[in-house]
């Protein structure tokens, strides 16, 4: 017996059947002749089993490696959703962020129209007329939308820099 730790004696009985067969083969003239056909009938039987055994472990392996193939494709379907999601999460809290920065805006120009602007205007309406005031002011509602791609494009491209 070999004084090998015992996780290593799983083929303990395979290797004993191996050392016995080279040992016959070593000296043949050790057994009587009807002798052999009952060595080689006793090695025969243990190569049948050792066959079935692995087999059965063969099959094991291939069904545990195909369970870990489909769970890795999973994995790999999951993780691009999660990335696809991720990337309109980023792209809706950019948009968000510009339609915010936009209306402040917005706001800003209103109250500086108001207050500075329009003053002014009152007396160049008398020259345009009432609806050139109008034309300017709906221009500059207008002009507010592309504004606002710009500002979101800037945005995602600048999110896209910090993911990397």
């Amino acid at each position: 017996m070999s004084k090998q730790p015992e996780k290593y004696q799983v083929f303990e009985k395979e290797n004993e059947i191996l050392r016995n067969a080279k040992e016959l083969l070593a000296k043949p003239d050790m057994l009587p002749e009807h002798s052999w056909v009952k060595e080689y009938e006793l090695l025969a039987q243990s190569y049948a089993q050792l066959l079935g055994e692995v087999k059965l472990l063969t099959s094991v392996s291939d069904r545990l490696q195909n369970k870990l193939n489909k769970a890795n494709e999973s994995i790999a379907r999951k993780n691009d959703e999660l990335t696809q999601t991720l990337d309109m999460l980023t792209k809706e809290r950019v948009g968000k962020r510009a339609t915010t920065i936009v209306l402040m805006l917005a706001a800003l120009f209103f109250i500086i129209s108001e207050l500075v602007i329009d003053p002014q205007l009152q007396e160049g309406a008398k020259i345009f007329g009432a609806s050139g005031l109008i034309m300017l002011k709906i221009t500059v509602a207008i002009a507010l939308k592309p504004l606002e791609v710009l500002l979101e494009n800037l945005l995602l491209k600048t999110a896209a820099r910090k993911k990397m």
